[in-house]
């Protein structure tokens, strides 16, 4: 496109719960961890399997007739997608208590149309051109009509940092229709280059901490705030008995930090 780099990713969604909380549970594209409810919606087909018993064609002509209707009636309500909303946030996660943070940023728009027609997503940095693709982008609905698709990693060049300034994000259905809005980046440069020890206590402190729970396979099971009662390991552990490990994570405005994986000892 017009010259400029190109840095492609695809993504999958996966029955767990979700929110824009942007920590990631796998790798680009992966979903993201919640705490609010939201869920994920696999985008899947279904056909009918023909049957050679006649008593059953009745039921299945019927069937498809319904399914042609609601084609049709689809189809005249169908329009022209819009972005309603767009949700971003910059990713710094930490491995270790010694090492910079790995740096990504994570984008969903609410389209004014069917989530379910989500086609593709890619993101455009106005000032370097670089450009950011999802195939697949992850699909979430998080009840009263906020339905979200996009991606939760996109990953700058390698060797370089993440780009500030003005993106641009287009939104394109399974009928090829594209729609855009923009949203901007901000942050602290040194944030990515420092360990966690080093972060200002304005981020670092008791009102924004998270805790996220994961089990043995590495599935999110509780996004949220430490509850009063999770003075230890064995009182989380009495309340999520599958937990292995967690992560405790800070959110400031559009940014979050994951601090490094903790084992969750089981005596």
């Amino acid at each position: 496109m017009d010259g400029r780099p190109t840095f492609t990713v695809s993504g999958s969604s996966r029955p767990a719960s979700f929110c824009f909380f942007p920590a990631l549970q796998g790798s680009a594209c992966a979903p993201l961890p919640c705490g609010n409810g939201y869920a994920a919606l696999p985008i899947g087909r279904r056909f009918f399997r023909h049957s050679s018993n006649p008593l059953k064609f009745f039921s299945l002509a019927t069937a498809l007739l319904l399914l042609a209707s609601f084609l049709l009636l689809s189809s005249c309500s169908d329009s022209e997608p819009s972005i309603v909303n767009v949700e971003h946030n910059v990713v710094f996660d930490y491995k270790d208590e010694t090492s910079a943070p790995q740096v990504r940023f994570s984008v969903f728009v609410q389209p004014s149309s069917s989530v379910l027609r989500a086609g593709e997503i890619r993101t455009i940095h106005q000032e370097s051109g670089l450009e950011w693709h999802c195939q697949s982008p992850l699909v979430f609905h998080g009840g009263g009509g906020k339905d979200y698709a996009g991606c939760s990693s996109f990953f700058p060049p390698y060797n370089s940092e993440l780009p500030q300034g003005i993106y641009y994000v287009y939104y394109k259905d399974l009928s090829d229709r594209e729609c855009e809005a923009e949203f901007s980046l901000n942050f602290t440069p040194d944030f990515g280059l420092k360990p966690y020890s080093e972060l200002p206590y304005y981020v670092a402190n008791p009102n924004n901490e998270r805790i996220a729970l994961y089990n043995p396979e590495g599935i999110l099971i509780y996004c949220g705030k430490r509850r009063e009662d999770w003075k230890d390991n064995a009182a989380i552990l009495a309340d999520y008995g599958t937990a292995d490990r967690m992560r405790v994570c800070y959110a400031s405005g559009t940014l979050f930090f994951m601090l490094p994986f903790e084992p969750l000892q089981k005596n």
